[in-house]
């Protein structure tokens, strides 16, 4: 009976803990609101695209042929910056070359738009 109090009051301590951390965690506004982003704070096509070309794979490649379709762009929910819907075509002069639709996240460095989430 002892090992089945013990687990009971692991349970319960358990339970309370979670429930307070829960109940009183604080609630994170976001650093950037949909009025920047719809008010300007996002990069054109043009400088969308000119970040994916200078930005380099994990295994080195470069993207330097690749064109690119901004759509729309919200605040960034993973990374700094803003998080756009793409269409991203990484080599356009191989033949069998599919455009990707994929999420993309830009964000401002040192005055120019560079790919913060891959």
């Amino acid at each position: 009976m002892r090992g089945s109090a013990v687990g009971i009051v692991v349970v319960v301590a358990l339970s309370v803990g979670f429930g307070a951390g829960f109940g009183l965690r604080p609630v994170l506004a976001p650093t950037t609101s949909v009025a920047a982003v719809a008010g300007g704070a996002q990069p054109t096509e043009q400088e969308a695209t000119e970040a994916v070309r200078r930005h380099k794979l994990f295994t080195g490649t470069s993207l330097a042929n690749a064109t690119l379709k901004l759509g729309d762009c919200s605040p960034g929910g993973v990374g700094p910056g803003v998080t756009c819907l793409t269409q991203l075509t990484m080599d356009p002069t191989r033949p069998n070359a599919a455009p990707q639709n994929r999420p993309i996240g830009f964000a401002r460095v040192n005055g120019q738009w560079e790919v913060a989430v891959w």
